[in-house]
């Protein structure tokens, strides 16, 4: 056995790689720049972890999140290998700690920001280490092409332009080509290999369902997979904290996140998440990048992403474990132009932006409206190919008599778009077939085609559907644009001629009742024995502090439900089994799958699952206690806008004071003094004196200096001005008699 392959058994207990794993591996060994795109769950992490078990030195690896940090190195110390984080969170002894172990060499990867990884003190303390590696996680934000653009980003070529002989890794889990080209070019890669992997994941199924009645279905949906951990996505802040307190009052163990809860609010969220405390998370897309938890078995998003990227990003965080997951997408013909509405500010703002976005959004709707497989349209659009048509796991392979054979309306829909006198949209078009006598019908004439009425068996918005449908088949071509007009296409002409096939959604009134999808669990229900492992691990993981899945992912469980190990050297063959956990859990995990056969109970402290309902939280307010906090926070904004506007006045009527020569009068004088304040910049400092930042960040400029035991630079320090008026009624001859 070979190196690689040793260490990947000893450290993650897997005897084989996933697709490109090796190869991207021997290539970072061999010194040479790589971009890797690696669908989620595709093992990206191990491509730079396993470089640094094998061949030493330290790893410097730049993620965009502190919660992900935490997450990775929580994980690889449970695996045995020796990871750290250099972020703002971290107390002063942690700092000096990490910052010790690594001058000492026993670190072998580093977390850091890519803020932290591009400041001049840090690029300085790298160049006394033995560094091996760069890797750049969640690289699609460096492109402005792509769906999460950070500019900070940006900066990170400075890592090739400093250590040009040391090897960078790229790796995102979705890029369309354009993307791939912008992150080469931006992290100033040379010559790299680069893998772009299969976005196949087999084991998420994809459905698309109307959103009327949308949360109806939702309850019913996870009333029917109970225990189940998923997110639930909204495009509005306000619809996260409603649906998740709806989902509490009946039963669903339900948190609300977005960016305008209070920190302190999120962190706690995203923790209960991840360790199993609630099941649902009802968030907006600020929700996720961070959380590395591979369990989730659902992402539903109640309203439609603006991107196939965004999309297959976030619903990508279904089964990370490899395990049977559902990705669920509830859909209006009304979110085009709600998210065509938000977009249209970058229409004056970067036209080249909004045409690309207008790109994506197109693509994003036809996802909804196709009636083609869901999986090949998602494929196809990220340049893979896919022929396993039925798939068998989305709605459109998954539920055929939700269709019918459609060559018949398709063939008028052709026809009158042909008879018509010009280009025009959906409506238009639809209305003409189904007889309207709107008045944008009767103002053009055209009730005078020859295909009017020619479609009365259904109404205007069910042909407009049919058209849409057809579009997003590539059996019409729609225009871009607030305005889109429907025209004709090769595959149009095939239909006039009978040479197309056409499938079209079965019309509203004809549909039977069926699930968003199958129940793939139905006939395999969990074992007793797996329910108990999971509470084992649950009590396990609290005892050491983190997440349930750092002890063992869910697929380890049901392999050792299934197998029921007897001996260590059983409990080592189990996936997901390696040294370091062997030694930490298979003689608790051998003990509990005893007793389990023997019908005892479970050690102690194995708890059971957390009652349904509303999670206890400590020190999180309620929803009243959150109104409450909106109202206070929105009278304070007045405050200061209030304070503001009398400050400016205030300045404005001095100024006039001043030009015109008044400074005083027989009753008052005007006086003006002026202050010069200094304050430390803690980021700049932080970024000089990173040994002493913690220690200094809220002390005066001279106690700062006595701590580094020399003067601050001028860089590290911000002057405020303040300027104070005051006005003084002078004495008069009456207020002295009045003294005498």
């Amino acid at each position: 056995m070979d190196s690689l392959h040793a260490a990947l058994e000893q450290y993650y207990g897997y005897s084989a790689f996933l697709p490109y794993q090796e190869e991207i591996v021997r290539d970072i060994l061999r010194k040479r720049d790589v971009l890797a795109v690696l669908a989620t769950g595709g093992g990206k992490s191990l491509c730079y972890q396993l470089p640094a078990l094998v061949a030493g030195g330290l790893t410097v690896v730049v993620s965009p999140l502190i919660s992900l940090m935490k997450d990775q190195v929580d994980t690889l110390a449970a695996q045995g290998v020796a990871a750290a984080t250099l972020n703002s969170s971290l107390p002063y002894e942690a700092m000096v700690r990490t910052l010790r172990d690594l001058e000492a060499g026993r670190v072998r990867l580093l977390y850091v920001s890519p803020e932290k990884a591009v400041q001049p003190r840090f690029l300085e303390t790298l160049r006394e280490l033995r560094v091996t590696l760069f890797a750049i996680d969640e690289a699609h934000c460096i492109s402005e092409w792509g769906h999460q653009f950070r500019p900070e980003y940006r900066r990170l070529r400075v890592l090739k332009e400093e250590f040009p002989k040391i090897p960078v890794i790229a790796l995102t889990a979705t890029a369309i080509p354009t993307v791939r080209q912008d992150i080469q070019r931006q992290l100033d890669l040379a010559d790299p290999a680069v893998y772009v992997g299969s976005f196949d994941r087999q084991n998420l199924q994809y459905a698309v369902t109307g959103k009327k009645g949308g949360y109806a279905r939702l309850l019913d949906y996870l009333k029917s997979n109970p225990g189940r951990s998923g997110i639930v996505y909204f495009s509005s802040r306000k619809r996260t904290e409603e649906v998740a307190a709806k989902l509490q009052e009946d039963g669903i163990r339900a948190l609300p996140y977005h960016a305008d809860l209070p920190a302190a609010f999120r962190g706690r969220v995203q923790d209960l998440f991840i360790r199993d405390e609630i099941d649902v998370v009802c968030a907006t897309n600020a929700f996720g990048m961070g959380i590395d938890k591979p369990d989730v078995r659902f992402v539903i998003h109640y309203d439609m992403p603006r991107s196939l990227e965004a999309y297959a990003q976030e619903s990508g965080r279904a089964g990370r474990d490899g395990e049977e997951s559902d990705c669920i997408l509830f859909y209006s013909p009304g979110d085009r132009q709600k998210n065509m509405k938000i977009l249209e500010t970058d229409a004056v703002t970067d036209p080249e932006y909004h045409r690309i976005a207008l790109q994506k959004l197109t693509a994003m709707v036809q996802y909804c409206e196709t009636t083609r497989c869901r999986r090949q349209y998602l494929l196809d659009y990220f340049g893979e190919a896919f022929d396993g048509v039925p798939c068998n796991s989305c709605d459109a392979c998954l539920l055929p008599n939700e269709f019918i054979d459609g060559r018949e309306a398709a063939e008028k829909i052709v026809a009158c778009i042909a008879g018509m006198p010009g280009s025009f949209g959906v409506r238009q078009i639809a209305d003409v077939l189904a007889g309207s006598r709107s008045s944008r019908v009767t103002a053009r004439g055209h009730q005078d085609l020859p295909a009017y009425n020619s479609g009365s068996e259904y109404s205007s918005e069910q042909w407009s559907t049919f058209i849409r449908e057809l579009v997003a088949n590539g059996c019409l071509d729609q225009s871009p644009g607030q305005y889109p007009v429907v025209t004709l296409n090769e595959r149009s002409r095939r239909i006039l001629a009978g040479d197309e096939n056409v499938r079209l959604t079965r019309p509203k009134g004809q549909q039977a009742a069926s699930p968003v999808l199958q129940d793939r669990d139905a006939g395999q229900p969990d074992t007793a024995l797996f329910e108990d492992l999971r509470r084992l691990r649950k009590s396990l993981a609290d005892e050491q502090g983190v997440p349930p899945y750092v002890v063992f992912p869910d697929r380890t469980l049901k392999e050792m439900a299934g197998r029921r190990p007897q001996t260590p050297e059983a409990f080592a063959a189990l996936p997901g089994v390696g040294a370091a956990k062997l030694e930490k859990y298979a003689g608790t995990f051998l003990a509990a799958i005893r007793n389990a056969s023997g019908g005892e109970p479970l050690p102690d402290g194995a708890c059971a699952p957390a009652a349904p309902g509303r999670p206890e939280i400590d020190n999180v307010p309620d929803e009243a206690l959150l109104e409450e906090a909106y109202a206070l926070q929105e009278h304070i904004r007045k405050l200061r806008e209030e304070i503001r506007s009398a400050d400016t006045l205030r300045r404005a009527l001095l100024e006039r004071a001043r030009s015109a020569g008044v400074s005083e009068n027989e009753a008052y004088s005007v006086t003006a003094s002026v202050s010069r304040s200094r304050q430390i910049v803690p980021e700049r400092f932080y970024e000089r004196y990173p040994e002493v930042f913690v220690r200094i960040a809220h002390v005066p400029v001279g106690a700062a200096e006595e701590a580094i035991g020399e003067e601050i630079p001028e860089e590290c320090i911000r002057y405020t001005t303040s300027e104070s008026v005051r006005v003084v009624r002078k004495a008069s001859p009456e207020d002295g008699a009045a003294d005498r």
